[in-house]
């Protein structure tokens, strides 16, 4: 596999973590095509490398941002065991849904919450969360990654946004750490179900991990009101490009 992998493949990895670290979003969605259309690497692999890739980036990303400063644990838990709960749920019933319904379904979502997103008011403040907006909230997530089939980052900030964590880097710290341990979890899921290149997963990794690394500094740099704008228009374009592929499917 080596000798076909694409030296794109490399800043790609990169710039992926650059996305990951500023945002709290998006790991999943960009490594998955990265693998299979520059690594070649088959798309069960893909998945499974993709999910260590994220796992590990996230959790370079959160100690670089010293992100354990401003948690708060019990909406940490709440999110976790709500989101398990929908996932389960969701996973269960994305067999009998057809494809294109899935997929114009995540294109919708993804489009309706950059609108939403768009409305959000940001406070610079961090209220206490509600248990009960938190749990719903936490189990539609899960429900709709387990339905959809990718991770729910691109959901968790907005999410938490309206839960009442109105500091944009904070929120990105609560979805890195949601993030980590979903794809550790479904990462330690195919270990015994799928072969993949641990070097390769290593090096991209490491590669993501530095762009995490940019991606934290120009967290902290930048206005939360750009950083929303950016985030809203990484959102219109992964959602017109699921549409896109919804309607040609």
């Amino acid at each position: 596999m080596w000798p076909l992998v694409s030296a794109l493949l490399w800043p790609a990895a990169f710039a992926m973590g650059i996305v990951l670290g500023m945002f709290g979003a998006g790991g999943g969605m960009l490594t998955v095509p990265l693998l299979i259309y520059l690594a070649h690497v088959p798309i069960k692999a893909a998945v499974a490398m993709s999910l260590w890739v994220v796992a590990l980036v996230s959790l370079a990303a959160l100690a670089q941002q010293r992100a354990w400063h401003c948690l708060q644990p019990r909406l940490l838990l709440v999110f976790g065991l709500t989101g398990v709960a929908g996932s389960v749920t969701g996973s269960t019933l994305a067999p009998y849904l057809p494809e294109r319904l899935q997929l114009g379904l995540f294109a919708a979502l993804t489009l309706l919450v950059a609108w939403w997103l768009n409305k959000l008011e940001l406070s610079n403040r961090v209220s206490v969360f509600r248990f009960i907006p938190a749990s719903i909230t936490g189990f539609a997530i899960g429900a709709l990654t387990g339905i959809v089939g990718v991770g729910g980052g691109f959901l968790l900030v907005p999410a938490l946004i309206y839960l009442g964590i109105g500091h944009f880097p904070t929120a990105v710290a609560h979805s890195l750490l949601l993030v980590c341990f979903n794809a550790l979890a479904g990462g330690i899921t195919y270990l015994n179900t799928e072969s993949f290149s641990l070097p390769l997963t290593l090096i991209l990794a490491a590669l993501a991990a530095v762009g995490s690394t940019v991606g934290g500094f120009l967290l902290k740099r930048l206005p939360s009101t750009q950083l929303q704008r950016g985030f809203n228009i990484m959102l219109v374009l992964l959602g017109s490009f699921m549409l896109w592929r919804a309607i040609a499917t």
